[in-house]
């Protein structure tokens, strides 16, 4: 799960009542530095920024707009991305038509082995008793067995036909980009909206750094 953390000075306490940025949380071994969003001021425009602002379920691939769960079509729209909305609207429509299908299948082979079935020689049929040997009869068993098993094999051929056209649409993702992409492009989303509502451009921050045989000042660009 990509979390929304709030961050903020040296305390703790003091972290948790003015929080001055928000970072997405990278994952082991991932650069920090590059998913942080700088809130804006707090007051109006903060609360404003939080309730438009994206997060990721990484693990899912999915994205959320506080509780509310985003369509894959609403968040590469909310994004800026309308390419990437009209190939996620392409992959819906996959969906969509591979589940018709789907019912269409199970239906059309229900129905028609139903029909079949309906067919089968009937054992009590009077003809199945004509001569004194178990001939005729034995020729009904035959033809009785024959359609049944006929019948019960379009019913079984339809449930899985229908089923794994079911399953290989369940199976399409929604979304069109990896879970790194999802990230990035939220990020991205956040921080324009974070600037809308007044947040500080990026800092150009000198630290010391100190190494064996070196000491100096080393840049670092901070959002």
């Amino acid at each position: 799960m990509v979390l929304a953390l709030l961050r903020a000075g040296p305390g703790l306490a003091q972290e948790q009542q003015k929080p001055v940025e928000i970072l997405v949380d990278p994952g082991p071994g991932k650069h920090e530095e590059s998913r942080r969003v700088v809130l804006p001021p707090e007051g109006p425009e903060r609360d404003a920024f939080m309730q438009e602002f994206i997060r990721v379920d990484a693990r899912g691939n999915e994205t959320f707009v506080g509780s509310r769960s985003l369509s894959a079509h609403e968040f590469y729209t909310r994004t800026g991305h309308p390419d990437l909305a009209a190939r996620a609207d392409e992959r819906t429509r996959q969906r969509v038509w591979m589940i018709a299908g789907s019912a269409v299948t199970l239906a059309a082979s229900v129905t028609a082995g139903v029909i079949v079935l309906s067919n089968a020689q009937s054992l009590s049929d009077p003809a199945c008793f004509v001569g004194a040997t178990n001939v005729a009869y034995n020729d009904c068993v035959d033809r009785n067995n024959k359609t049944t098993t006929m019948g019960a094999g379009i019913i079984l051929a339809g449930v899985v036909v229908s089923a794994s056209l079911f399953t290989a649409a369940l199976l399409i993702p929604e979304m069109v980009t990896t879970p790194e992409e999802t990230v990035h492009l939220a990020v991205e989303h956040n921080r324009a909206l974070a600037r809308k509502h007044g947040a500080p451009q990026a800092q150009l921050e000198l630290l010391p750094a100190i190494g064996p045989g070196y000491q100096g000042l080393t840049a670092r660009l901070a959002f």
